[in-house]
């Protein structure tokens, strides 16, 4: 075994390694191994990865460092750190563990560890993962597999995606979800659950798309929506939103739902399609209602001296609403319609 201390004031080499310290143990092992361990401002380069740390050892022969307290990486766009990295260069698999953090320049993973595979542009976190963008908002989960190639992120184990949309909490949960970066688009498998609680208003479905830049989101496999117009389901729909308020919502194929408008009246429709419009504000409130293909509508209204009741069928029915009240009802096409009241008149 040789053994040699440096202080080093200098540039020196090991192996493929370029390594500054100020202090070095060089050893020798029985098996030939040669290993330095390096100690006090500690940075070692590659020339293509520069990590800097407290104190690191160097396997000259199989290429491989380990760095200790206060790891900072650096390679092109992309920064690290954490508390412990292994880095084998033949491989370019690096692994930070303890406070693990990686950004990309546009977003940022925090994990208790993270293992980067350099070479295949992919990087697994585990444990309390949370990941940060401009239009992702925050990500949370326990696993989660970034891949460069494909340009996603794929969260597992009790994942959510939090935003805030113009004031208002936007929150996603599922059993999966996958952020496509560069398309600034989401998608949630499995028991996907999307509420707005300021709003009130949830959305629930077997998978959920959803679209950040366009503020857009669609709704496949039994979706249901509850807010406070109502209840509605069908077999797809899309979601509108306007700085963060609800704008527009289309429901495709089988289109159901119960509206309760105020205290007295009630309003279910069924249709093979549906169109809600709103107006964006403080309080969004419901513009207008379009129902077509062999549209029922059965409106309700309840008071103190009798309960009416309007029943139409046609092809399109036209709801238009004023302060959240029903104003108008326009229907053509085979338009058929009931009327009835029961109760008494007081004098």
């Amino acid at each position: 075994m040789i053994r040699a201390v440096l202080l080093l004031s200098y540039t020196v080499f090991a192996g493929v390694f370029t390594v500054t310290a100020l202090r070095a143990v060089s050893t020798e092992l029985e098996d030939g191994t040669a290993v330095m361990e390096l100690l006090g401002n500690v940075r070692v380069t590659d020339g293509e990865i520069t990590v800097t740390s407290d104190r690191a050892t160097i396997y000259e022969t199989a290429q491989i460092a380990e760095f200790h307290d206060n790891v900072h990486v650096n390679h092109d766009s992309i920064t690290a750190t954490g508390a412990f990295l292994s880095y084998s260069r033949p491989t370019g698999y690096l692994q930070i563990i303890g406070n693990a953090v990686l950004n990309d320049g546009e977003s940022t993973l925090r994990a208790d560890r993270i293992t980067w595979f350099r070479f295949m542009n992919k990087a697994t976190a585990l444990g309390a993962v949370v990941m940060t963008g401009e239009w992702l908002g925050e990500v949370t989960g326990e696993y989660a597999l970034y891949d460069g190639e494909r340009g996603s992120l794929f969260v597992t184990s009790e994942p959510e995606l939090r935003r805030i949309e113009g004031g208002d909490s936007l929150t996603i949960t599922a059993q999966r979800l996958e952020f496509f970066l560069d398309d600034d688009r989401a998608e949630a498998q499995g028991d996907a659950l999307l509420r707005m609680p300021s709003r009130e208003f949830t959305a629930v479905a077997e998978y959920l798309l959803y679209f950040g830049e366009d503020e857009r989101l669609e709704l496949i496999g039994a979706p249901v929506i509850e807010a406070p117009e109502g209840t509605m389901n069908g077999d797809w729909m899309e979601v509108l939103l306007k700085n963060g308020d609800l704008s527009a919502l289309r429901i495709e194929g089988n289109a159901r739902g119960l509206l309760s408008r105020d205290d007295s009246t009630t309003v279910d429709f069924a249709s093979q399609r549906a169109f809600f419009g709103f107006i964006p504000g403080n309080e969004t409130e419901l513009d207008s209602l379009h129902l077509s293909g062999t549209a029922v509508l059965n409106a309700v209204t309840s008071g103190v001296e009798r309960t009416e009741a309007n029943t139409i069928t046609a092809e399109d029915i036209i709801l238009r609403f004023e302060a959240g009240e029903m104003e108008r009802v326009t229907a053509w096409g085979t338009v058929r319609g009931t009327y009835s009241w029961s109760g008494e008149f007081r004098d």
